[in-house]
């Protein structure tokens, strides 16, 4: 019975395993940590399927994978020993790496929306991606020929142009680290080469002038 699964202070399993997820929903370091420590012990493998379930249900990206890494190292790691005896550092690590992720509820939303056990949708209303019958409409896209290409090169497209439209072009677009950036050492690299002359070296200061006034600076 749920009333009978008690952790090693008195507290119900599932109050752990609740506040286990809701702590790391709100990157509360200490309380994720005092709820994992309840669980370890006694319900460790518990312990191991809700830390995975939070990876998809709460976490941006592809983090399960890491936590599924750390679980089969604990299990090599602690193979001789059980309880309190097993080294906590790979549910440690998770806790950690979960805690700090990016978190959104996608998945969750996903789920709960977008699965329908009961819902039968007849197959000419389901899309389907035959690349046999994939056509192309028109002509090849402009932004197909870039820096990289010869005829973009022959366009005088440049390493720059580049830069900034398929960063613009990302979609759907994750915010990330070095999103205002200025690419300096890169190009500056290019430039001490000679590779950067003419519009793209005009182009480069324009960018670097705009990606600074962006950070405030």
């Amino acid at each position: 019975m749920a009333y009978d699964l008690i952790t090693r202070n008195g507290h119900n399993m599932y109050d752990m395993s609740s506040m286990l997820q809701k702590s790391i929903r709100r990157c509360n370091y200490e309380l994720a940590g005092y709820a994992a420590m309840e669980l370890f012990g006694r319900y460790n493998a518990y312990l191991w399927r809700r830390l995975i379930v939070i990876s998809a249900e709460d976490c941006y990206g592809v983090i399960t994978r890491e936590i599924v890494a750390l679980y089969y190292a604990d299990q090599i790691a602690n193979q001789n020993r059980k309880g309190y005896d097993r080294d906590p550092l790979f549910v440690a690590k998770a806790i950690t790496l979960l805690c700090t992720a990016k978190k959104n509820r996608d998945a969750c939303y996903f789920a709960c929306n977008f699965m329908h056990p009961h819902s039968v949708l007849a197959d000419e209303n389901v899309e389907h991606v035959d690349i046999t019958k994939c056509r192309l409409n028109d002509k090849v896209p402009d932004w197909v020929f870039d820096y990289h290409t010869y005829r973009g090169r022959m366009k005088g497209k440049t390493d720059l142009d580049m830069i900034i439209s398929e960063q613009e072009a990302l979609t759907p677009k994750q915010m990330s680290l070095f999103d205002n950036e200025d690419w300096g050492p890169y190009m500056d690299e290019r430039i001490r080469k000679g590779e950067v002359k003419g519009r793209e070296f005009a182009d480069y200061q324009k960018f670097k002038a705009e990606q600074a006034k962006k950070r405030g600076e």
